[in-house]
């Protein structure tokens, strides 16, 4: 990772004595004591007077350090670290896609192991900062940290071809956008004055009534956004789960869902090496986008089952007996949470909770070692009723509302509401005759479909119109995402075509397929076209590449493509009879979905994808059911349902 001056190039590329380090993962280390200073004398008016902002962060006579306007390749985390006495205050601004973010103020996280620091502030890919530091003492080493996520990127040592774009003028000693939320004061309660009051009363268990367990979300593994360089040194400490506290980053907000890993791997990089904080792994337990996507984050928390859950390192003194939950992203000021971001922490905490029998609207009490007191807060807290923080912004007004529907999401586990719905979807995950997994979704008149669509595992949908309504989890009741798309009357169908986990909505018309990889966005990121107006299409990953294909039947015959693209069939095979109806999943856990076929309610289920005989028949529901397919309990195996109107 390469690190230069936008306005002095070349001394930069001179200047042996500058302080820029690039270490084999990835990471940027600037000395901030030697990189490039901007000239103060234009901070203050002509009066002498200083800044709101300078005296709200202390600095005597401006900052004590203003870093020139520095280029970077492309970054998505960014601190500062010291060693000795803390700064007064950190302010970083960056450069995305060719304009300067506003002033960030950045929390200083001291005490809390390895190296004291900021919090670790989130850019959607910037190639650009500046960093001003307050202080009238600054420690003797003070870096500014910048992680990639690309472990060991090689340096490249050309010097850029244009100057990186200049702040607005004037802007150099502008306020911080989130100056008014970053203090001294002490915001951690240790009495009970901070505890919701219907919690007060509340046991830390469960009633009898409410001990099903709710599902475990959809969440990408360590493995799976690309934490396999670095292993950690420690062994995991595991304790009983009491309660689960709510964070948000710092940063611009800006990183769109394509970039969210590399995000996640640049928080690790930062949270973990030597140049970073040194915690020899990422601190919180989760990490959520704002998308609504759960990255597992600390090593072991995965692993964590029943009550336990793996010891973090997000907030000390809090850290043994809770989870971490942090939302990826700045939420102050006017910025608020979205939704799917929401809804991600109440299926994290309901999952757990349900697991561990913590009372998402009780109490936990834990020993702090600051104070040296056990400590009663709130089982579902804000990092702020812990730390002198802020975090997690507006989402703390938000936590009695996700206190509710996380109880709601467990009561509904016990036992599945009706509700104003007139639709049931019956479960089965091994083809037996009876279903006990039952879920209340969708109204008379309603067109069915099952797909993970948002990422939250496979799920029911349902379209009336062209309004679609997404359930967000597998119980009844539970809450819905709800958007416009395409035209009435297309044909549905879902597809996971790029191989990410999740799905994409399939609209067709004709032979034509609009593929929408965004549910939220009214207009297809890309449209193909394939087979014949009258074909009968199926969507599955046929050839096990992990990438789901496009597939049409003609008769009993069924023409293959390797990938998703116009043009003609890679492969044709005969199953079945005319007039079967056709089902296709991955039934036995293999590395390929199967066709299977059904005459009546006996289904004929094949294991490979060639011609001849079933590998296995059973008979499963009625002649006149709506039969839909899913991964319920996510091992991997997709199982049967079936869907009928109880108004009927």
């Amino acid at each position: 990772m390469k690190f230069r001056s936008a306005a002095l190039v070349t001394i930069l590329l001179a200047t042996p004595t500058l302080a820029i380090a690039d270490t084999p993962n990835g990471v940027t280390v600037i000395d901030l004591h030697s990189a490039p200073q901007t000239d103060q004398s234009s901070l203050s008016p002509a009066t002498g007077e200083q800044s709101s902002s300078l005296r709200t962060m202390g600095a005597v006579d401006g900052y004590e350090i203003l870093t020139q306007p520095l280029e970077a390749d492309e970054f998505f985390v960014a601190g500062v670290t010291w060693e000795g006495t803390a700064p007064d205050g950190v302010d970083i601004r960056v450069l995305e896609n060719g304009a300067w973010s506003d002033w960030y103020a950045l929390e200083l996280e001291i005490g809390e192991g390895g190296n004291d620091g900021t919090e670790a502030f989130i850019a959607g890919g910037a190639e650009g900062v500046q960093a001003r530091i307050a202080g009238a003492s600054l420690p003797s080493e003070l870096n500014l940290v910048l992680t990639s996520g690309n472990g060991g990127e090689a340096v490249e040592e050309t010097a850029p071809e244009a100057a990186a774009v200049a702040p607005a003028s004037g802007t150099d000693a502008a306020e911080s956008i989130n100056a008014d939320e970053v203090g001294p004061e002490k915001l951690m309660s240790t009495g009970p004055e901070g505890i919701s009051e219907d919690a007060v009363a509340q046991p830390r268990t469960m009633s009898v009534q409410s001990t099903a367990k709710v599902p475990a979300p959809a969440v990408v593994s360590r493995a799976e956004w690309g934490e396999t360089r670095v292993p950690p040194a420690w062994t995991p400490q595991y304790a009983k789960l009491g309660g689960a506290v709510i964070h948000h980053t710092a940063g611009t907000n800006n990183y769109t869902q394509a970039q969210a890993p590399g995000v996640v791997r640049s928080v690790h990089d930062y949270h973990t090496y030597d140049s970073g904080r040194g915690w020899d792994d990422i601190g919180y337990n989760y990490l959520v986008d704002k998308y609504g996507t759960i990255y597992e984050g600390r090593y072991g928390t995965l692993l964590s089952t029943g009550d336990q859950m793996v010891v973090g390192g997000h907030a000390a003194p809090a850290n043994t007996g809770s989870m971490g939950i942090s939302v990826m992203g700045n939420y102050t000021g006017s910025v608020q949470p979205t939704q799917a971001s929401i809804t991600s922490i109440e299926n994290i905490i309901a999952w757990k909770f349900s697991e561990a029998g913590v009372n998402p609207k009780g109490t936990w009490t834990f020993y702090n070692s600051r104070t040296g007191t056990n400590q009663t807060v709130n089982a579902i807290l804000g990092h702020r009723d812990v730390s002198s923080t802020v975090c997690p912004g507006n989402i703390y007004p938000l936590l009695s509302n996700i206190r509710n529907n996380v109880q709601t999401k467990i009561d509904s586990a016990g036992k599945p509401v009706r509700g104003d719905n007139d639709l049931v979807l019956y479960r089965t995950n091994d083809f037996s005759p009876i279903s006990t997994d039952i879920q209340y979704f969708g109204k008379t008149g309603d067109e069915f479909y099952v797909g993970n669509v948002l990422g939250y595992g496979d799920l029911p949908f349902t379209r009336r119109g062209n309004l679609f309504t997404f359930a967000t989890g597998p119980t009844s009741p539970t809450s819905t995402q709800k958007y416009t798309i395409g035209t009435v009357g297309q044909q549905v169908f879902t597809g996971d075509l790029d191989g990410d986990g999740g799905e994409s909505l399939i609209l067709r018309t004709g032979n034509r397929f609009d593929i929408y990889d965004n549910p939220a966005v009214n207009k297809p990121t890309r449209s193909i076209n394939y087979g014949r107006s009258g074909d009968e299409v199926f969507v599955f990953d046929w050839d096990g590449d992990g990438n789901d294909e496009i597939a049409v039947r003609r008769g009993n015959a069924f023409h293959l493509k390797w990938m998703v693209t116009s043009g003609n069939a890679d492969k044709v095979i005969n199953y079945g009879r005319v007039g079967d109806e056709v089902y296709v999943g991955n039934w036995n856990g293999g590395s390929i979905d199967t066709i299977t076929v059904r005459r009546g309610n006996t289904y004929h289920m094949s294991y490979s994808n060639v011609s001849g005989n079933a590998d296995r028949k059973f008979n499963y529901g009625k002649a006149t059911d709506n039969v839909v397919v899913g991964d319920w309990d996510r091992d991997g195996k997709d199982g049967i349902g079936v869907v009928r109107d109880l108004t009927k």
